[in-house]
């Protein structure tokens, strides 16, 4: 901010401090009975004149270290802006650093949105290698064709999951919330899996409600698919899992129970972050990329459900996903 671009922003102000000094002046010139000398008036409109341009010229030096360091602030967003001497630059002062705190906080969550997808595209290229491997292997040798059809699905699930990744950022346009039948989803996911279901000997019992639950079908869809596929990964030859729901202050709760090897209690509380495998992850060989239940929660965070996982080491594991009552939404 140079002295001259802050002279013609109070230009308006100095016109009217002198049309002020002219007008009273003109009246006691005017005025018979005041008997002023013409020098004497043009001698204090001139003082008046001055005084009122040496107070922008004070008044400028005042300001001037503050707008040299906005001019410095441009350069690094990364630090508050500070130095106000006045309620007007302190004013300023407080929307700029609002300003750049949201800027900072998107920037930031920008380049973590970067990291986090060119992580997940690294680990993604590398577990279909595998499934893709042994398709090219069959074309070579006589495979069991279950084994080419489980990894097919291999390719499916992960070929889902790294879609579902890429709409994560832009949930909000890919979403909508309705009454749907929750029986009808938790039977879909089944068939989903039902291969292995079928070459791994494991029973399913359902007792699913017949009401309604707000929710998004697609993406409740791909939620439950991952759970039961981990329920899947971790229980043994001839293993069991029960799907049921039940009702707690009219929230309706779905749970998903196996009798597979379990969480410790000490990696419970870090399912749900991503790239978190587990002793589970590392000790069973199995493709564990520790992004399907980050994925989960993320997801029912944004659908407002809640989700809950109970589990002990050699006991099983149960999932439980609560669909809040919104008697609101029905009025």
């Amino acid at each position: 901010m140079t002295f001259f671009k802050y002279l013609r922003d109070h230009l308006l102000s100095l016109l009217s401090i002198l049309l002020s000094v002219t007008f009273i002046e003109s009246i006691l010139f005017l005025d018979p009975r005041v008997k002023f000398q013409t020098g004497t008036l043009i001698y204090s409109w001139i003082i008046a004149v001055l005084f009122s341009f040496l107070g922008l010229i004070f008044a400028y030096l005042r300001k001037r270290s503050w707008y040299e360091l906005l001019d410095n602030y441009e350069e690094d967003l990364s630090k508050e802006l500070h130095g106000a001497s006045n309620n007007e630059q302190k004013f300023i002062q407080e929307k700029i650093n609002n300003i750049a705190l949201e800027y900072r906080n998107e920037l930031t969550e920008l380049y973590q949105n970067q990291h986090d997808q060119q992580e997940y595209t690294e680990s993604w290229v590398h577990d279909i290698k595998v499934p893709l491997a042994a398709l090219k292997l069959s074309q070579d040798s006589e495979l069991d064709k279950a084994l080419i059809d489980e990894e097919i699905d291999q390719i499916d699930y992960l070929v889902d999951q790294a879609l579902y990744f890429a709409r994560l950022n832009n949930f909000s346009n890919d979403y909508l919330i309705q009454e749907q039948d929750l029986n009808n989803i938790v039977k879909s996911a089944i068939r989903t899996n039902k291969r292995l279901f079928i070459s791994k000997r494991i029973g399913i019992n359902i007792d699913v409600t017949d009401e309604k639950v707000l929710t998004d079908e697609k993406w409740l869809s791909f939620i439950l698919n991952q759970i039961i596929t981990n329920s899947l990964k971790y229980t043994d030859q001839g293993g069991k899992i029960e799907i049921f729901t039940t009702n707690s202050n009219n929230n309706i709760e779905l749970h998903i129970k196996d009798n597979g090897v379990g969480i410790a209690d000490k990696d419970i509380s870090r399912v749900f972050n991503k790239g978190f495998t587990g002793d589970n992850g590392r000790k069973s060989g199995s493709r564990s990329t520790g992004i399907g239940l980050y994925l989960v929660k993320k997801m029912i965070d944004k659908l407002g459900h809640k989700i809950e996982i109970k589990s002990a080491m050699e006991s099983g594991t149960e999932t439980i996903i609560t669909f809040l009552d919104l008697p609101y939404y029905q009025q």
